[in-house]
């Protein structure tokens, strides 16, 4: 609680300063723009889910299932593998379809595959649980290149690199967020199944 009591004062006091400024290092009327602000909120959605999902199920192997931490990397192997088929072929369709179309598939894609995961009932065979995290990786990078067009697009040439800053940073605060959630419902679950499933289907 004081960690977040911190960071909601950092937060306001960077806005008054921001404000106050000259020459600002982001300027709070980006913020205004529906589009950057849009992309970013889903660069931390997508993070939120995903490393929520990576954060809890290597505890879930390792914890729950005995496999060791290189089984745990091969476990997981699949959803990191579709993030590179998915970002190759983000990039060469978006020229075709534009970035709106490729954020909501693989939004809706990577919701799909936690909400599979969440699903698939206490105590799941690994089997089962493949198709989800594939999903889950190849939806959240499918939309990656998609929301960081969309982001830099907006922002004037003079913010190029504050709007970057902008979405890379809203993208670590939903990592964060993801893990300490996920952790948090895992440890006062009545049991580590029901935390763990609440955490996917929350992401």
């Amino acid at each position: 609680l004081a960690g977040v009591g911190l960071a909601a004062l950092a937060a306001a006091a960077f806005a008054v300063r921001e404000r106050l400024a000259r020459s600002p290092a982001l300027p709070l009327s980006l913020l205004r723009s529906r589009t950057m602000s849009g992309g970013a909120v889903i660069g931390l959605l997508f993070n939120f889910g995903f490393y929520g999902m990576v954060f809890t199920a290597s505890l879930e192997f390792q914890h729950q299932r005995g496999f060791s931490a290189l089984g745990t990397g091969l476990a997981l192997f699949p959803a990191v593998a579709m993030t590179m088929f998915a970002s190759v072929l983000s990039g060469r369709l978006t020229r075709r379809t534009g970035d709106r179309p490729l954020v909501v598939f693989g939004m809706l894609l990577a919701g799909m595959g936690l909400a599979g995961w969440a699903l698939a009932g206490a105590d799941p065979a690994y089997p089962l649980l493949v198709a989800p995290m594939m999903a889950a990786g190849f939806g959240t990078s499918f939309a990656l290149t998609g929301s960081t067009a969309t982001v830099m697009g907006a922002a004037p040439p003079a913010y190029s690199g504050a709007a970057s800053a902008l979405f890379n940073t809203t993208r670590q605060i939903g990592s964060a967020i993801g893990v300490a959630l996920g952790g948090s419902l895992l440890a006062t679950a009545t049991n580590y199944d029901i935390g763990l499933r609440t955490s996917m289907a929350i992401g």
